[in-house]
């Protein structure tokens, strides 16, 4: 029984893991995705530039003030198959990251330099509420799945930078998954416990129907 065991382990431990037995598995991105990501580039075609990532630059500011530059399997084909990504956040002065998750991935959050306040909190599924204001120098950690946030509470820019343990992880915005569908607005209200009139604007915002 023991040895079966051992082998199931083992077994389990290779599963999905393109460097098991190289030392890396560059994306092939002309390639089709597959459950188990990319599949690797031969390796007499891996070049020093596929491990460089040179666009690591601040975004354009979206509807809630604050951009976010990802490198991640897709655009950095060097991460496939090692379990991790990254992403530059800069929050203008009154920015607002909205509640979401990332049910595929544990985020480390690094706080950069500049005259603004980086504050971030995550929710437990006890709802307990865990939140700080970070200062240059401060390592956040927000455990997988859970409900996070983050806001600039001071003036000028804040910015930081965010390390997810998937190199292509997934995000769930709170707002968007309640208004930006096409449930019946009905049952959005039932659901929320908002009058049809909250519903309808919430809709309107974050591009829903129904």
């Amino acid at each position: 029984m023991t040895p079966i065991f051992f082998l199931f382990a083992f077994l389990l431990s290779t599963i999905n893991s393109h460097v098991a037995a190289r030392d890396f598995c560059v994306a092939d991105l002309r390639s089709v995705e597959t459950s188990v990501g990319y599949p690797c580039k031969l390796p007499n075609t891996v070049t020093v530039d596929d491990f460089i990532f040179s666009n690591f630059t601040v975004g354009t500011p979206n509807q809630f003030n604050f951009s976010v530059t990802l490198a991640i399997v897709d655009n950095f084909p060097a991460l496939n198959g090692l379990g991790f990504s990254m992403a530059r956040i800069e929050l203008e002065e009154g920015a607002i990251v909205p509640m979401h998750t990332h049910a595929d991935a544990t985020e480390v959050v690094v706080a950069g330099s500049g005259p603004g306040k980086y504050t971030t909190g995550f929710i437990s599924s006890d709802n307990m509420v865990y939140i700080k204001t970070l200062v240059e120098g401060d390592i956040m950690v927000i455990p997988k799945g859970l409900l996070h946030f983050g806001f600039n509470a001071g003036e000028g820019k804040a910015s930081g930078m965010a390390v997810f343990s998937s190199e292509k992880p997934s995000t769930q915005l709170l707002n968007v998954a309640l208004f930006g569908n096409t449930l019946d607005s009905t049952i959005v209200e039932k659901t929320t416990f908002l009058d049809a009139e909250q519903v309808k604007k919430l809709k309107a915002l974050f591009k829903g129907s129904g």
